[in-house]
């Protein structure tokens, strides 16, 4: 049973630019899909078009932060609702494993960050996961297809890459390890309010464990970060994970509770280094 967050409201089609620019929809799990969808450029949709479907899913965004309220001092977590095929037709190696789809448990946190957008850009284009979670990690690397320094330093706006890590040994299950496909986009100002900056990951292949009764087949990851108003940054991340540990699988309510709180601890820990000064570069 997934747990729906916000009632949907009816797509429209706007004309912007050169191309037609779809509307984004109202609540959390239809915008959270609806940027999945959209963090890599579309060819055959021109950039002004691309860009605004991303700023009008961020001003609905917004909203849904006013709506909770999500404050700095009031995280919030929460279920989203199934994908559909729709949203990861094309991925590489997804097809494969279509079926499993309904079965893709989702999660949703949102935060009103200390961190400031570069410094996720720092650690977007760097390996610092192992010295910020090192009770998470036995390994931990990223490949970039293409100038991480040029995306970092703001001279490019798209980057894409590989992260290949294997997690330490959990308390059900056994350790595994998975390389994800990873990829984050940065939209500029515009009507006088901040850059958005976005992030996708997605599973092309099942992780391999180190035991027997688990797996990981599926998971899909958006991120974005965005302008909240009042001076400060407000962030959404939203999760779709097939997983099974031992007698433990991602729509059990054990797993949905450790996988919520390890979304509050994971950003605060984050949160830290942006404070102490650990992601200025």
């Amino acid at each position: 049973m997934r747990t729906r967050l916000f009632a949907a409201l009816p797509a429209v089609v706007i004309v912007v630019g050169t191309g037609c620019a779809q509307e984004a929809p109202a609540g959390m799990d239809n915008i959270s899909r609806f940027v999945f969808e959209r963090v890599e450029p579309v060819e055959g949709l021109d950039a002004v078009a691309q860009e605004t479907e991303i700023r009008d899913a961020v001003a609905r965004l917004r909203e849904e932060f006013d709506s909770q309220p999500i404050t700095a001092d009031a995280d919030f977590t929460g279920l989203l609702e199934d994908l559909d095929e729709e949203n990861v037709e094309g991925l590489e190696g997804v097809g494969e494993r279509i079926e499993l789809l309904q079965l893709a448990q989702g999660f949703a946190f949102a935060n009103i960050t200390p961190c400031t957008q570069q410094h996720m850009v720092n650690l977007l284009t760097a390996n610092r996961s192992m010295e910020l979670h090192p009770d998470v990690y036995e390994t931990y690397d990223k490949v970039f297809d293409g100038d991480e320094a040029a995306y970092r330093n703001g001279d490019v706006d798209f980057l894409k890459w590989t992260t290949s890590y294997k997690i330490l040994q959990p308390p059900v299950g056994s350790a595994w390890s998975a390389d994800v496909r990873a990829m984050s986009r940065r939209v500029r100002a515009a009507d006088g309010e901040g850059d958005i900056l976005l992030t996708k990951v997605f599973l092309p292949q099942p992780a391999v464990f180190d035991g027997e009764g688990s797996s990981f087949d599926l998971d899909f990851q958006v991120e974005i970060w965005f302008d909240d108003g009042n001076g400060g940054q407000a962030h959404f991340y939203g999760m779709w994970r097939r997983m099974v540990l031992g007698p433990v699988d991602s729509s059990n309510g054990l797993f949905i509770d450790q996988t919520l709180s390890g979304f509050v601890d994971f950003e605060d820990r984050v949160g830290v280094a942006c404070g102490d000064g650990r992601l200025d570069e």
